[in-house]
């Protein structure tokens, strides 16, 4: 009646890295890991099913498989810190279903209006292109605090002022645009909200908006508005009717019921209905990285890229810091690269300096 997880002790094969990344997993497959460990000489990646687990989760494996790497190379590191060792008993609260356990009944959200999505025409298969960029962590943060809010806040801000540019050159073309908000979906990791120490899955999202139905935005009436917004989407109560609206189907007695066929055929349909209708583009940002300082000595970047877009989002972006390095990646499935573009231009008019890093994946350069 429900899909599930195993245990799988099967040690997990060591790829090389495609041109593609985050290619799909034979999750079908009998005793298929629901992740991979990916090489290209100096680098080392990780990639998994969201199912397992989120962002935070991941990033605590790579650590652990970082040092558990460089201790085997012979790597002096006398204090590993936070880092959870292989050698260490596995404790109980990495395994809880944090969804279940911070569960309440409650009312759900406001029902929200389809959003725009981006004009660009799709690239043709295989789609999935990255651009990478880089730019200073400590400017970034001095101009954020400068306008009193997170640099999370200031670049989703730069990304919905973008969107505006390119939703408002469709009209200037007589392009009759149908849809008129422009929301941008940014995961929460729910463990800086509730106290849990799960490495499954525990993350929702908030999302900020504006309506073009009310006019044009100036940047700082966008940065104002993304702030309010995200400061009171996280906070614990509004975040807790979200996760009331996610766990409370699976509570009904008819869902429970309900053969897996028919639970498939019918998320997907939710799916397809309405999850990517729901926004226009997609920032997550994982943080600050701290390693420890024999560990951070010997890495030189570290970067996130996130899920590649559905075709109606088409385009993703992952921010992740690493000392004073922040690194930006997107992940487009279009034939256009106008939105980072734009985004990367308006950080460099906003005095902070870009950096594109030169590689065969980057069609920006």
């Amino acid at each position: 009646f429900w899909h599930f997880l195993e245990f799988n002790d099967i040690t997990p094969r060591i790829q090389a890295e495609e041109k593609i990344p985050c290619t799909a997993f034979a999750s079908k497959r009998k005793g298929e890991p629901l992740y991979r460990i990916v090489i290209k000489g100096s680098r080392i990646s990780v990639e998994f099913v969201h199912i397992l687990t989120d962002g935070a989760g991941a990033l605590e494996y790579l650590k652990s498989l970082l040092y558990t790497y460089l201790t085997i190379k012979g790597k002096k590191i006398s204090n590993p810190g936070r880092i959870i060792l292989p050698s260490e008993p596995v404790s109980e609260e990495e395994f809880e279903d944090g969804y279940n356990r911070f569960f309440q009944k409650l009312p759900p959200p406001s029902k929200m209006v389809k959003a725009w999505h981006l004009p660009f025409r799709l690239n043709k298969s295989p789609r999935l292109r990255l651009i990478r960029a880089e730019i200073d962590a400590n400017e970034i943060r001095e101009l954020a605090q400068k306008h009193k809010v997170t640099v999370t806040e200031y670049f989703v801000s730069v990304y919905q002022f973008a969107l505006q540019k390119i939703y408002l050159s469709e009209k200037d073309r007589g392009i009759r645009v149908k849809r008129k908000v422009l929301r941008i979906e940014v995961p929460v990791n729910m463990r800086k909200i509730f106290p849990s120490r799960t490495m499954r899955n525990f993350s929702l999202f908030v999302l900020p908006e504006i309506d073009m139905r009310l006019g044009t935005y100036t940047f700082e009436e966008i940065l104002k508005s993304v702030h309010h917004q995200l400061q009171i989407a996280t906070n614990a109560k509004q975040i807790s009717r979200l996760l009331s609206s996610n766990v409370s189907p699976e509570k009904l007695l008819a869902v429970r019921l309900m053969p897996l066929f028919i639970k498939k055929m019918v998320i997907a349909s939710v799916y397809r209905g309405l999850a990517s209708k729901r926004w226009s583009g997609i920032v997550t940002n994982l943080g600050l990285v701290d390693l420890p300082a024999e560990m951070a000595d010997m890495v030189d970047s570290i970067e996130l890229v996130p899920p590649p877009p559905n075709l109606k989002v088409k385009v993703n972006c992952g921010l992740v810091s690493f000392r004073n390095k922040l690194r930006i990646c997107f992940c487009n499935v279009t034939q256009s690269h106008e939105l980072e573009r734009l985004i990367l231009m308006h950080l460099t008019e906003a005095g902070i300096h870009v950096r594109i890093p030169g590689n065969e994946q980057n069609p920006m350069l």
